[in-house]
């Protein structure tokens, strides 16, 4: 595909992931029946299949039901009228910043979200109040060719790895993807311009109506004291302004369907395995494998290991660590540093320790005895998670494919 003008290139991946007429219609006919069952509420369709940015294999469907102000206390009570309506589908209720309820026919998912009735995005109630004006702004600023923009856009962010805003990513959601191509105008225009990024990116389509400190800042036009790319971490900023740099010099469908890739183990690798046994939010999970990961990081450093990389993916129903360490035996016994001998304290460090010495430096130091020698332990003790689970670990001695294969090859397949 090297030979493809970026052109050819857009009308291949559009060929790839822009739904068909019957793919709407099937889902339609799913839906029809539920919004059949809520036919005597207000609702609207929402999301990215109510702005015409969907992608093909992506069946999930927001519907908003709108209540009044006064309704906003009772929300789970809302959602356990929406499940007696919905009997016979499967259901889950499940909890964002309130309840909302996933009914489930087939392949096709909606979602069924209680919202509040309010005049503009700035006076919401809860933060799912904003998103029928994001659906009127969108609608209202996109042309049907920029909309395929949009997908391209969106499928390039899921080939480098910064699609979504939830916490396992930290990326840029599909209301980020469809405002870039509002600003700039175009797939192509995104690029050019994420490509000259530093390290923190200011973009507003309204004036700000206060300041932020995150790594982007895009002012959200229909409620402008909001940052609507706050979820965006500067390592997701860095690799989508790299992958823009690179990929506008040498065009390649790599960046949007990357090959499966193999890496070896370099220094000593450890896969900690985490099965959760039981139900809990995506956000709420990943805000704790998140701290785990940082912990980890910070502990096995303090413990005297020297750490390459820590990374956490999914796997199945599975939360896999991958802890890279230059190696992993260490001695029972390291050098403690002390005071200066000139210093205060330096009469309390020789009480305290044993074995004391001066340095050439002048420094005291004394042996001091490890608390662990095994990363494993440390480990163990790092992980911070708070639902029910089982850990396992396991060196890792041979290649691998697909995500540890990524995470211990570390380049991504279209840098290199």
């Amino acid at each position: 595909m090297s030979n493809y003008t970026l052109s050819d290139l857009k009308d291949e991946v559009l060929r790839r992931i822009k739904p068909s007429k019957e793919d709407e219609a099937k889902i339609k006919s799913h839906l029809s029946p539920i919004l059949e069952r809520i036919k005597d509420m207000e609702f609207q369709i929402q999301g990215s299949f109510a702005k015409g940015t969907w992608l093909r294999g992506s069946s999930d469907v927001d519907v908003f039901i709108f209540f009044d102000k006064d309704m906003k206390g009772r929300m789970e009570e809302i959602v356990k009228g929406l499940e007696s309506r919905m009997r016979g589908y499967d259901t889950e209720m499940a909890y964002a910043e309130h309840p909302y309820l996933i009914v489930r026919d087939g392949f096709i998912e909606v979602d069924l979200v209680p919202a509040i009735k309010v005049e503009k995005g700035s006076s919401i109630v809860t933060a799912v109040d904003r998103t029928p004006f994001h659906t009127r702004f969108v609608n209202s600023n996109l042309t049907e060719e920029q909309k395929d923009d949009v997908r391209v856009l969106k499928q390039f962010m899921k080939g480098i790895g910064v699609y979504g805003a939830e916490i396992k990513v930290m990326g840029f959601s599909g209301y980020i993807c469809e405002l870039l191509v509002i600003k700039y105008g175009s797939f192509e225009e995104v690029l050019r311009q994420a490509s000259l990024w530093k390290s923190q990116v200011k973009i507003e389509i309204v004036k700000g109506e206060k300041g932020f400190d995150d790594p982007l800042v895009i002012i959200d036009p229909v409620d402008p004291k909001r940052n609507a790319a706050a979820a965006v971490s500067m390592k997701s900023l860095g690799t989508f302004s790299l992958a823009s740099r690179t990929f506008l010099k040498k065009p390649s469908l790599e960046y949007f369907f990357p090959d499966e890739v193999e890496g070896k183990p370099l220094g000593d690798v450890l896969m900690v395995e985490i099965d959760v046994k039981e139900k809990v939010s995506s956000d709420i999970l990943w805000g704790q494998v998140s701290k785990s990961v940082d912990r980890i990081k910070k502990d096995l450093s303090t413990n005297g290991f020297r750490v390459i990389d820590v990374q956490a993916w999914e796997e199945g129903q599975k939360v896999v660590v991958g802890v890279q360490l230059q190696e992993r035996i260490i001695g029972e016994f390291y050098a403690q540093p002390g005071p200066f001998f000139y210093m205060n304290g330096v009469e309390d460090f020789v009480k305290e320790n044993e074995n004391v010495w001066i340095g050439e430096e002048g420094r005291l130091y004394a042996i001091k005895r490890r608390k662990f020698t095994s990363p494993e332990d440390v480990i163990a003790r790092s992980i911070t998670i708070k639902v029910k689970h089982e850990v396992s670990m396991r060196w890792e001695k041979e290649g691998k494919r697909g995500k540890a294969g990524a995470f211990m090859r570390k380049t991504p397949p279209w840098l290199k």
